[in-house]
């Protein structure tokens, strides 16, 4: 079953355009929308999850420092939403004048609600369940890579190679993911920080399948790349699973 949901990117009309992708596969099917941005996760009916530690070093020495920090602030995210909401969010509602929104130390961005999608971020967080901290993983990094390097060369957009490979295929080049998986993906913004907040506040997309994905308790294990884009000059892919076996 295939179910389709249609959603807007988060282009601005000023100096920066940054574009948001959240994908993912439910035990109903494909929740997936346009090529630009789609949302959900996929799952799968298996036996009780193997438990992994936010604490595993696998994959960490061949990451970049930015790609290591995406990692911390997800985790620092999901070990207290609440307080993390309350530190690194509220502030941010100073940064808004209409509709644009002014990071520190970024281009200006036309969003598409405005304020009102980041204090609802803010809600949700406050009220959120912590949720262990995800461990780095080596081969959703490589899958991750991949895609990077993908889209870095063509210009595109989107949870689609030009291979023709998908997320979860190429998760899979380099064992098998397990329980669920999911992947963000962000262009456009090149720091850590601002690339988790960014997907955490979601503006333009009903869903909110990039915040789901950071909040999903069924992901135990992340990988992650940033690279240069053609278009957009940089992006990062996020990849999560449930759980992941080798080759």
């Amino acid at each position: 079953m295939t179910t389709m949901s249609n959603q807007h990117t988060g282009k601005t009309t000023l100096l920066l355009l940054f574009l948001l992708l959240a994908h993912g596969k439910t035990n109903a099917g494909i929740l997936q929308s346009k090529p630009e941005v789609g949302s959900g996760t996929r799952q799968q009916a298996t036996p009780a999850l193997k438990r992994e530690t936010s604490g595993s070093t696998i994959g960490i020495s061949s990451m970049t420092p930015t790609e290591r920090e995406v990692i911390a602030e997800v985790n620092l995210m999901r070990n207290n939403p609440a307080r993390y909401a309350q530190l690194y969010l509220v502030p941010l509602r100073s940064c808004y004048q209409g509709r644009v929104l002014t990071l520190p130390d970024q281009s200006p961005v036309m969003t598409n609600e405005g304020i009102g999608a980041l204090d609802e971020c803010i809600r949700e967080l406050e009220r959120a369940t912590p949720v262990t901290g995800l461990a780095p993983r080596k081969e959703l990094s490589l899958a991750a890579r991949d895609h990077v390097q993908d889209q870095g060369r063509t210009g595109s957009v989107g949870h689609d190679g030009s291979d023709g490979s998908s997320t979860f295929s190429r998760m899979n080049r380099y064992g098998k993911w397990e329980y669920s998986a999911g992947e963000n993906i962000c262009y456009g913004i090149s720091r850590a920080r601002y690339i988790v907040i960014t997907l955490l506040i979601d503006d333009g997309v009903s869903s909110r399948g990039h915040r789901k994905n950071f909040l999903n308790n069924s992901f135990k294990l992340i990988g992650v790349k940033t690279g240069a884009h053609q278009v957009y000059g940089n992006m990062c892919v996020i990849d999560f699973a449930g759980g992941y076996t080798s080759r």
